[in-house]
């Protein structure tokens, strides 16, 4: 059958609305998430919540209570601020977590889950 038939038999305006759709719900099911693992303020809640003061030290190099301080001191004294997305807290254990593992943006925006940009402010 070459093109020449087509023409005759299928009327371009009725099938393109169904070529749409199916490429539509083909590229959805297609996409995985970028993300699977606990988010970052969930982690950092985890940690802060953990009765065993030395997980938090072991991952942040920190004691519990010189993290909450130093936020805290953060907060007041510095323009680092929060955003609807990300704590101050939140922040500072990144920071704390990418120095203690020498962690490269990459495995920050997976272990944090949050994009490239906002790991990068």
């Amino acid at each position: 059958m070459d093109i020449s038939d087509w023409d005759s038999d299928i009327d371009l305006e009725d099938i393109i609305p169904a070529i749409v759709i199916g490429a539509v719900q083909a590229s959805k099911a297609q996409k995985t998430p970028r993300n699977t693992g606990q988010p970052g303020c969930e982690y950092l809640q985890e940690l802060l919540k953990c009765n065993n003061p030395k997980r938090i030290y072991n991952i942040l190099r920190i004691q519990k209570e010189t993290f909450l301080e130093l936020s805290n001191w953060l907060e007041i004294n510095s323009k680092l601020e929060s955003s609807r997305n990300i704590s101050i807290q939140e922040q500072l254990a990144m920071f704390l977590w990418t120095i203690n593992y020498n962690a490269g943006n990459r495995q920050v925006m997976e272990r944090f889950q949050h994009s490239g940009e906002t790991v990068s402010r």
